[in-house]
């Protein structure tokens, strides 16, 4: 195909933008039409800065998404230039026209390129901007960059600019579009916090709802209204200034949450930071290691800390039309500075709190090594379990596989080699395994990870189901059930708990798909001499004792249980007793909470449920 000089196409700025929106306010899509919010309302908050104006109103119309502001600043200029150019309309519509290439009137303003109020006019599919200066007024209107119409007259209103647009669907062609009331109130909220005193009135065109925002304090108040669970008492502020003028202010507190910053530049909020956090962070975690005789990393020093660092610059370098990373050199210093000094005077004036965030970061540490060991010791545990899959047999004597493992398997676990020697004779070895445990398993719900899996009990338990931290499949367990086979009594009851706690620790999933069982022991044996009935609690032997016939045995415990009188009690058809454990929420809560750490549960649960007048010395 050929190429040539009829190929190449020169496009007017109002084409080019409606063409390549993308290039001006950063995207054609619903982030593009907030940019354009943006750009009309630091405009008000440049009248702000300069100290024109104490109010400034939104409305918002989310169904025919509209958008307006009015501030009560001196007003854009308007009129006739010496060189025949009608100055209002230039400046929503001609490139780089504006009064912000000079420091005098604008030294601390947002934007200085002169084409984001025009970006929005020649973007928009209606756009309206009335001026009023002293008592004369005048309004503009255009429609999809082109001016319609345009008037000059006098006015009784206060001094001021209002500005009122209408995204163009035509422009903004990716995705869905469209105001949000609550998120535009979220953002102003977020800003008037920069301008002590400054009224931001923001309302609901179509449901007269006004919200209203108004800080006293500035920053201090930013982050007062944000932290809901702060860790020490004192917000801590600073600012400083260079020899140029320009201005840094911070402000910060720990939080029992996530890092969080803000960076703020002659109003506007740059969510990619730029060069004012570099400098904060250095600054933060050298001065902060000086101070405490430490040698914490950055990340865990702000673990928890909010910041805000607003800044009020001459000339800012932005990376970009968006303006969401600013490049100023002199703002690293100036942040750094700027911080180093506030923890000095918080290490100064407040040596009690400082001492207290030390204080936690030394256990977050030792918090992050153990969890590091734990992982480690996880890792280790898996390793050893994929190894042990890899043997036809496992070297251990406390466990005696099945002959058919599998989904028809069960695995019977028992207290010592004593109980372990009846079992194994009165088992049906085809399709039950033994495991051996010694006295009382690890307490998996009360005991930190790298116990857990350093406990060889554990280790032997997964790698006789084949079950690995994290990683839960049902297709590839050993053995299809666990049967808990204990003592009838409290002693066995605890360790049956114990056990319990290990699943619903290690594998939820075995318990949830009724593979957790309980073998019951018989607690009493009677002998007729032609036969033996079995009594599995208490409750039950009680309510036949009147029935009952022949020598009565309670039993001591399985080691010392007959493998003849295991196998016709515990395995036959006719006696067996194996319930299934079933998920319950109710259960499992009150599990957690007898087995857990934490005391207070575990003390409530008896106040509740034993009765102090029976209980004798």
């Amino acid at each position: 195909m050929d190429y040539g000089i009829n190929d190449i196409k020169s496009l007017s700025f109002k084409d080019a933008v409606r063409a390549r929106v993308q290039m001006y306010l950063g995207s054609d899509d619903l982030d593009g039409t907030y940019q354009a919010f943006k750009e009309i309302i630091n405009n008000s908050t440049d009248e702000a800065i300069a100290g024109y104006g104490n109010k400034i109103e939104i409305y918002v119309n989310e169904t025919e998404n509209y958008i307006a502001v009015r501030d009560y600043g001196r007003g854009v200029p308007f009129g006739i230039r010496e060189d025949g150019e009608n100055v209002l309309i230039s400046i929503y519509s001609k490139s780089h026209t504006g009064g912000k290439f000079e420091e005098g009137p604008y030294k601390n303003a947002s934007g200085l390129n002169g084409i984001g109020a025009k970006c929005v006019c020649l973007s928009s599919e209606k756009f309206e901007v009335q001026s009023n200066r002293n008592g004369k007024t005048a309004c503009a209107f255009f429609e999809k960059g082109n001016l319609v119409n345009y008037k000059e007259g006098t006015t009784k209103d206060p001094d001021g600019t209002y500005v009122r647009f209408k995204p163009d669907k035509e422009v903004f062609k990716t995705g869905k579009i469209g105001y949000s009331y609550q998120k535009i109130c979220e953002d102003i909220k977020d800003i008037s916090y920069l301008y002590s005193g400054i009224k931001f009135v923001i309302k609901n065109d179509e449901t007269n709802e006004v919200q209203t925002y108004c800080a006293k304090n500035g920053i201090i108040d930013f982050i007062k209204d944000t932290i809901k669970k702060p860790l020490h008492k004192h917000i801590i502020y600073n600012s400083v200034v260079d020899t140029n003028g320009d201005k840094v202010e911070i402000a910060f507190q720990w939080g029992a949450g996530k890092e969080e910053s803000y960076v703020f530049v002659n109003g506007l909020r740059c969510p990619e930071g730029g060069s004012p956090i570099t400098g904060a962070k250095s600054a933060i975690t050298r001065t902060f290691n000086s101070l405490s005789k430490s040698s914490f990393d950055g990340d865990s020093i702000r673990g928890g800390l909010f910041y805000v660092i607003n800044c009020s610059v001459a000339q800012p370098s932005f990376a970009n039309q968006t303006k969401s990373k600013i490049n100023n050199t002199n703002l690293r210093t100036l942040a750094s500075n700027a911080f180093s000094d506030a923890l000095k005077q918080m290490k100064l004036k407040y040596s009690n709190e400082f001492d207290d965030i030390v204080e936690m970061m030394k256990k977050v540490e030792r918090a992050e090594k153990a969890a590091e060991k734990a992982r480690q010791q996880i890792l280790n545990a898996n390793k050893e379990v994929e190894k042990n899959q890899k043997k036809k047999a496992f070297a251990s004597d406390k466990l005696k596989d099945a002959e058919f493992l599998g989904e028809n398997s069960t695995l019977l676990i028992v207290e010592g080699n004593s109980a372990m020697g009846g079992m194994s004779q009165a088992r049906d070895y085809t399709k039950y395994g033994i495991l051996a445990i010694r006295g009382k398993i690890i307490n998996c719900l009360s005991n930190p990870e790298e116990k857990i899996f350093q406990n060889e009990e554990i280790k032997l338990l997964m790698s006789a189901l084949n079950i690995t931290s994290g990683r839960y499949d049902a297709k590839k367990l050993r053995y299809g059930k666990v049967a808990i086979c204990t003592d009838a009594d409290s002693d066995g009851y605890h360790i049956g708990l114990l056990i319990m706690a290990a699943f619903a620790y290690l594998a939820p999933e075995f318990i949830r798909e009724g593979r957790l069982c309980w073998l019951r022991s018989p607690l009493y044996i009677v002998n007729n001499g032609k036969h033996e009935d079995y009594y599995f609690t208490d409750e039950e032997f009680n309510a036949a004792r009147n029935k009952v016939k022949g020598e009565i045995t309670r039993a001591k415990g399985l080691g010392e249980l007959p493998a003849e009188t295991a196998r016709a009690s515990m395995f036959s058809p006719e006696h067996q007793r194996m319930d299934i454990m079933e998920w319950d929420e109710d259960a499992m809560s009150l599990l957690y909470g007898l087995m857990g750490e934490d005391v207070e549960p575990r003390t409530n649960f008896i106040m509740k449920n034993v009765d102090f007048s029976t209980v004798t010395e």
